[in-house]
């Protein structure tokens, strides 16, 4: 489709005349005109001039020709006696690029047969900041050193440039593997010179084969050739709610994807129809209602434009929530118009309340405060008023006697901690008459105990000769570890030599340190699930050590260096709490303590977080 005659005009423009694109009238044009498309990755400044920075003059009629900017001459760039092909009429370099690195010329015959496979082989990661890499290109290639602080390297934008370079390159390279399989090659390949609007650039990939490195070159398409149309995909389900069903019941209904009307070719797209329970999804079968409307076994089908293609399926009502996705996507481009109607969501309810504890303090200090956090949900699909009890150790603490309940909804007791454990519990509809038939009160409480903790103070006796101090940064980004460190500062004057005669003086103090970091985290294996009112599982997570030494005689400085795990929460931020101590053998006692802001993690763009 696209993807071919795209191709074809890759090659047709490189080797031949440029005259696909709409070049700038003059060199001076050129020059100017891709300058203002890349200054503001170059940090404002201008990258491209009429010299490179070795002093040899721009290749006008290179440029006019093959659409790139190179220095020289082909024949000065390539002497030696296998760097002309008399079959081709090709040098292997047409010159040299704006750094002063000879500039290859893709489409000069192999030095081997030997197969690549692009996406087997194993690249360097970050070639400009390796230093074998280096090595080799400055001593092997005798070229100048790959600039780390490069700022077209790693840069996400030239990806698709990146990929039909390589495709490029397959088509007329027989020796040359390749297929998109989603990696994020800015990532390997070195770019030597950046492509532009209306100019070729060139990237370069490093491997290491049998000891020896090796590299492969590649042509970065100008930028204007990756522009295409885009397509419009949407997809709608007949039914948006299936509500007073129950658990066991097969319901039959149907799907409908479509292609807008006015895009102004076929397009291939991928269908998916899944039953949603508890977070897992599970696929449903298509049923075409037109034969010729079968999926291939990958899901993918061809659309002409305005199209529509109509499915029916069939599911079973599980004992829980749960709900049909419903999704398109685009195949031959990573793009479309409007993600929103890219999927269709249709919840599946029962008459039913019931309520979760999703977060609650673990331990409280007595006398000091506690929470419980609950989620009450409502499977009914409609507003309802009911009765919500908070009760602990027995004792309702808070009773809402009108709830108004669509969907789920947070609620939180907060209470200050008896003398002993505290058993909360959180029931919706105690009364049983709001409604008086749902299909199961088993799950309308949930309860949790809170456990008191008794903080000992030990008295004060802090001395000169015992210190403690926790460094730890104010604020980490969330699922990063991070580091921090206790130092220990002990001053014991060491005793005075024994007299002749009696005992060896005796050894110094030995210290024994404690610490502890606590924090909270959501379990990413749960995720973030939209359709559950944004809930996330959090897990608290506790790090304890010990260490146990000798003093030493004299200011010394005992410096003990911790990882925290990468932890955090979508949507808001954790505090990290850090205590240490620490206590002599000769009775004194010193201690600190530290907190760390973990950034919230940002929830993720439901239209774009689409489940592969």
């Amino acid at each position: 489709m696209r993807k071919i005659s795209l191709l074809f005009t890759i090659i047709f423009v490189f080797s031949m005349a440029g005259s696909a694109i709409a070049k700038p009238a003059n060199i001076i044009e050129a020059l100017d005109k891709a300058n203002e498309d890349i200054r503001a990755k170059n940090d404002g400044a201008a990258y491209f001039f009429s010299q490179n920075t070795d002093g040899k003059p721009i290749n006008e009629a290179n440029w006019s020709k093959n659409s790139l900017f190179s220095y020289g001459a082909p024949q000065e760039a390539s002497p030696g006696s296998n760097d002309f092909d008399p079959i081709t009429k090709q040098y292997r370099y047409h010159g040299y690029t704006m750094n002063g690195e000879k500039y290859t010329n893709t489409f000069f015959r192999n030095d081997t047969t030997d197969i690549v496979n692009i996406n087997s082989s194993n690249w360097i990661l970050r070639p400009w900041r390796n230093p074998a890499v280096q090595k080799f290109v400055t001593n092997t290639m005798k070229e100048p050193p790959l600039d780390p602080d490069n700022p077209f390297n790693n840069d996400p934008d030239l990806l698709e440039s990146i990929n039909l370079g390589f495709e490029n390159l397959k088509d007329y390279n027989p020796y040359i593997r390749f297929q998109r399989d989603g990696k994020q090659w800015q990532q390997y390949v070195h770019v030597l010179q950046p492509p532009t609007e209306y100019t070729f650039g060139m990237g370069r990939l490093f491997r290491l084969v049998g000891g020896q490195m090796r590299y492969l070159t590649i042509p970065l398409p100008p930028l204007s050739l990756l522009k295409t149309e885009i397509p419009d995909f949407s997809v709608s389900l007949e039914v948006d709610r299936f509500k007073n069903v129950e658990p066991g019941d097969k319901i039959t209904s149907t799907v409908t994807y479509t292609l807008n009307p006015d895009h102004p070719q076929p397009e291939k797209a991928w269908l998916r129809l899944h039953h949603v329970v508890s977070g897992v999804e599970y696929p449903i079968t298509l049923e075409p209602l037109e034969p010729q409307d079968t999926p291939d076994p990958d899901g993918f089908l061809t659309f002409q434009p305005g199209e529509s293609k109509t499915y029916r399926y069939t599911f079973t009502v599980q004992d829980q929530p749960s709900k049909i996705l419903a999704r398109i996507n685009p195949v031959d481009i990573d793009q479309d118009q409007d993600w929103s109607n890219n999927r269709d969501e249709a919840w599946i309810t029962t008459d039913n309340l019931w309520v979760e504890i999703i977060d609650y303090t673990k331990e409280a200090q007595i006398g000091g405060t506690a929470s419980v956090k609950a989620r009450i949900h409502n499977d009914t699909g409609e507003l309802l008023t009911t009765r919500l009890v908070w009760k602990v150790n027995g004792v309702i603490m808070k009773d809402i006697s009108n709830y108004d309940l669509i969907g789920s909804l947070d609620d939180t007791l907060t209470f200050t901690m008896p003398g002993d454990a505290a058993i909360v519990t959180v029931e919706i509809n105690p009364d049983r008459d709001r409604p008086s038939d749902e299909r199961s009160y088993d799950d309308n409480r949930d309860s949790c105990t809170v456990n008191p903790l008794a903080v000992v103070i030990p008295p004060d006796k802090e001395s000169s000769s015992l210190k403690i101090s926790i460094s730890a940064p104010s604020k980490v980004d969330a699922f990063k570890q991070w580091s921090y460190t206790i130092t220990v500062t002990t001053d014991y004057p060491p005793p005075p030599p024994p007299a002749d005669g009696e005992k060896d003086p005796p050894p110094p103090p030995t210290i024994t340190m404690n610490m502890s970091a606590s924090g909270q985290t959501a379990d990413t294996s749960v995720g973030y699930q939209y359709w559950n009112n944004g809930y996330q599982k959090i897990d608290p997570v506790k790090k304890t050590d010990q260490k146990v030494f000798s003093a030493g005689w004299g200011v010394k400085r005992h410096p003990f260096k911790y990882t925290y795990p990468a932890t955090g929460l979508w949507g808001k931020p954790v505090t990290v709490t850090i205590k240490a101590d620490a206590t002599s053998s000769k009775g004194q006692s010193a201690r600190d303590s530290a907190t760390v802001t973990i950034n919230p993690w940002p929830i993720p763009n439901q239209e774009l977080q689409l489940t592969y």
